[in-house]
């Protein structure tokens, strides 16, 4: 198949490289072997056009590092790339964003719509009266696409998917699941530093009503990098908290399987990557009590706390701090639970899913 993706983001990408682009790539990677893959993203200040072997990526848009501008562009540019090429690919997935919408399905009425997270409301308290545009465009976006592909059944009903989408989750570097689990002595915080998305705020909160001794590690990098520090600058001074950067690879690795545990207080979510990792890794994991991540608590890894309540996370912390064996109990049931969501198995999963699409699409044409 000759593949083309539309998305935004890209693992390097200093304003985003959110889960959609980890996604991306760890899929396309295993794909690009057999097939021939094509991945628009938006430029960067740096960004360039390069190949991995038959794995593509074109970067569309401004290199001026302003985001709003090169999301703007991103969307015009890729939107002609579409009208321009369409017909010389098999597949044209589109990776929704309201912010940037490529409309891919004017020029190609059996595109796929990838959909991550709904935001819903939470666009008018970041945007205000412009919010309302952000808004109308989730609620009809996927309305004109037959093909729809979620990472959770939680999607399916936030997005209120008439059509039964396809369920195709994330996943995470098999290697993980043969680390061995150590405790360092630190709790993580690990992913992009979007201070209201993520409930970093929250977790700010939440140290004033910690006793006891404790550390916080800091990990990942965003937009909002220079406020966190700012934000945390009077418990780094303490030593209490360490801002650790981006991290990848074997740091990423190392980091994560040493930790106690992890802390995710996000305010609304897709499917968290460090969610799966830190369940390979044998880690268990206290998330806020929003929908989306209501899984960790079900298969035995996680504890909740109520969404924006630092006091109550502040006690949750306490309570898995105090309690070693129940850690390695909760790290058990998370490796055990994480087994099924290897990259490899995500990998071929959504290449059935394309390739059932294609040979629909051949036999229509037929």
């Amino acid at each position: 198949m000759k593949i083309l993706h539309l998305i935004y983001d890209h693992i390097n990408n200093p304003w985003v490289g959110g889960g959609g682009a980890v996604r991306a790539y760890e899929i396309y990677k295993r794909l690009a072997h057999r097939h021939t893959i094509t991945v628009i993203c938006g430029k960067y200040s740096g960004a360039k056009d390069y190949s991995e072997g038959n794995l593509s990526f074109i970067v569309l848009g401004t290199g001026k590092n302003n985001y709003i501008l090169s999301t703007i562009i991103y969307a015009l540019r890729a939107a002609l790339f579409i009208k321009k090429h369409w017909h010389t690919y098999d597949i044209i997935i589109e990776d929704f964003a309201p912010y940037n919408p490529v409309f891919s399905f004017i020029w190609n009425k059996n595109a796929v719509l990838q959909l991550h997270q709904k935001e819903g409301i939470i666009h008018l308290r970041k945007y205000y009266l412009i919010g309302l545009i952000f808004m109308f465009l989730e609620m009809i976006y996927h309305r004109f696409f037959k093909s729809i592909i979620v990472e959770n059944e939680y999607n399916k009903k936030s997005f209120l998917l008439k059509d039964e989408p396809a369920v195709i989750p994330n996943g995470f570097d098999e290697q993980l699941l043969n680390e061995d689990a150590e405790d360092g002595g630190y709790i993580l915080y690990l992913g992009r530093l979007h201070i209201n998305q993520k409930g970093l705020d929250v977790l700010r909160e939440s140290l004033e009503h910690i006793s006891g001794d404790y550390n916080i590690f800091i990990a990942g990098g965003g937009k909002d990098s220079a406020k966190a520090q700012r934000l945390f600058s009077r418990y780094i001074d303490s030593g209490k908290v360490k801002m650790v950067g981006l991290v990848a690879g074997r740091r990423k690795t190392d980091i994560l399987k040493n930790c106690s545990f992890i802390v995710l207080p996000s305010r609304y979510e897709g499917q968290p990557l460090v969610l799966l990792e830190a369940a390979a890794c044998a880690k268990p994991v206290i998330v806020s009590d929003i929908p989306e991540l209501r899984y960790a608590v079900e298969a035995g890894f996680g504890i909740s706390f109520k969404s924006g309540d630092a006091f109550d996370l502040a006690k949750k912390i306490e309570f898995l701090l105090a309690n070693e064996g129940l850690r390695k109990e909760m790290g058990k049931k998370a490796r055990e639970y994480a087994k099924d969501f290897t990259w490899d198995k995500i990998a071929d999963e959504y290449e059935s899913f394309l390739m059932k699409i294609e040979e629909g699409l051949t036999r229509c044409n037929v």
